[in-house]
């Protein structure tokens, strides 16, 4: 998992052929903001997700992975927490939806990791991850998620 702001997203670049065009998305996105829904980049190979919600106690959010797709998710507006266990410490409550490519897990105990304005969180296949929480306070998020294929 990375952890860093917008600003230094050329730094991560050169880690995957479609993290060049995930950061553009992300970047134009304050210049032309888009409505919610899906936004192709490169076909099934990089698309986004652009989301509004209000975050949610811990306990009403739930922990998932991906094994086909990288998550970076990028904070628009708003601050929110996304939980953190490495995915073999986690325990399956679905088993693995190939369709969707998710997979859901047991509420645990993790590490909170804290993002707001203008952050981002590269989650890999490996890095279980609980979005959604409250930081602080109930906040309104406008989030794009860009999924980036392995």
């Amino acid at each position: 998992m990375i952890i860093d702001s917008l600003e230094n997203s050329k730094l991560y670049e050169a880690l995957h052929p479609g993290f060049q065009k995930a950061f553009r998305f992300i970047r134009e996105f304050h210049q032309n903001e888009k409505e919610d829904g899906r936004y192709e980049i490169d076909g099934n190979d990089v698309y986004a997700l652009v989301q509004s919600y209000t975050t949610l106690p811990s306990d009403q959010c739930k922990w998932e992975s991906h094994d086909k797709y990288i998550d970076i998710q990028y904070i628009v507006r708003g601050k929110e927490i996304i939980g953190y266990a490495p995915r073999n410490t986690l325990v399956s409550s679905t088993g693995y939806n190939a369709e969707k490519d998710i997979t859901f897990y047991e509420n645990q105990a993790g590490t909170d990791i804290r993002l707001t304005d203008g952050m981002y969180a590269i989650l890999y296949p490996w890095d279980g991850h609980k979005p959604k929480c409250i930081y602080d306070e109930v906040s309104n998020i406008k989030k794009i998620v860009v999924k980036v294929k392995l």
